[in-house]
C-alpha cells in the first residue's frame, strides 16, 4: 500500500520531515511545495531513511521564491547496510522569480547497501525568457505569462496530491 506525505510552506519558517522505511514492501511518496512570496527564510529538510530493503520511495519538491525570500531545501536518501532492493529518487526544483530572492537545493545520498537504485536531481533557475517571448507572441502579457509558467511548474506536484482537501486549499493560491 502506497502512502503519501505532503509538505507545504507558504510562509517563512523551518519544516523537517523524516520518512522511515522499516517494513519490507513499503512504498511512500513525499511531495513538497514551497511558495515563498514573503521576505524571510524558508528552510525545508527531508530525510528518507531506508532501514530495510525492498522499499520504494519518491521525493518531489517544487518551490518558487520572490520578494526577497531565501529558500533552502535539503534532502537526504539514506540506505542502511543490508537494505538491498531499495528504489528511491529525490528531485528538488526551485524557481527564482526576481533578482532579490535566493534559493539553494542540496540533495544527498548516503548508501551503505550494494544492490539499490537511488538517484537525485536538483535545479535552481529563473523563468526562461524564450518561454516569456513565446507567450507574448500569443498576446499574453508578461505578468500573465509568468503566472502561467509558475502554475505549470508547481502543478507537477499539485497534480500528484491525492488528498482533495489539500488540493482545494491550493487552488488559486499558486500564483499572484
Amino acid at each position: 500500500m502506497k502512502k503519501q506525505a505532503v509538505v507545504i510552506m507558504a510562509e517563512p519558517g523551518k519544516k523537517e520531515l523524516v520518512v522511515n522505511f522499516d517494513k519490507k514492501g513499503s512504498e511512500e511518496e513525499v511531495l513538497g511545495l514551497i511558495i515563498a512570496d514573503q521576505p524571510g527564510d524558508y528552510y525545508l529538510k527531508i530525510l528518507v531513511d531506508h532501514k530495510v530493503g525492498n522499499t520504494f520511495g519518491r521525493v518531489m519538491v517544487r518551490g518558487v521564491a520572490k520578494n526577497g525570500a531565501r529558500v533552502q531545501v535539503t534532502g537526504m536518501i539514506k540506505i542502511d547496510k543490508g537494505a538491498n532492493g531499495v528504489d528511491d529518487f529525490l528531485e528538488m526544483r526551485l524557481l527564482l522569480l526576481d533578482g532579490l530572492s535566493q534559493a539553494v537545493a542540496e540533495p544527498k545520498l548516503e548508501i551503505e547497501a550494494n544492490e539499490v537504485k537511488a538517484s537525485h536531481a536538483a535545479t535552481v533557475g529563473k523563468i526562461d525568457e524564450e518561454q516569456l517571448f513565446y507567450l507574448a507572441s500569443r498576446g499574453i502579457g508578461r505578468k500573465g505569462a509568468e503566472d502561467l509558467i509558475v502554475e505549470g511548474f508547481l502543478s507537477e506536484v499539485v497534480a500528484r496530491i491525492e488528498d482533495p482537501m489539500i488540493v482545494s486549499k491550493l487552488t488559486g493560491k499558486l500564483v499572484g
